[in-house]
């Protein structure tokens, strides 16, 4: 991955853009990495994974508590709720 100082990145902006579409490119202010800048498809796919692994760990983390699962039915019968069928 490229990194590209800030100062460097505003100078040659239209390059970076053309970079940024091959292969995501770090900017650095001071010294310090603030931000990537990458293409739109692959941060779409990036962000798809990501959630999907998020997903993946919060139903691993369900059916891992042990507390007892109450049917819908229930619920809504201790609520009055009438469930349309």
């Amino acid at each position: 991955m490229t990194e590209i100082s800030a100062t460097e990145a505003r100078q040659r902006w239209s390059a970076t853009l053309d970079a940024a579409k091959k292969a995501p490119v770090r900017i650095a202010s001071h010294g310090r990495e603030v931000a990537v800048l990458m293409d739109v498809e692959l941060a779409d796919r990036a962000l798809s994974a990501l959630e999907d692994a998020m997903d993946a760990a919060a139903a691993e983390a369900a059916l891992a508590d042990p507390e007892p699962v109450i049917p819908l039915e229930e619920v809504a019968r201790q609520l009055g709720i009438a469930l349309d069928e």
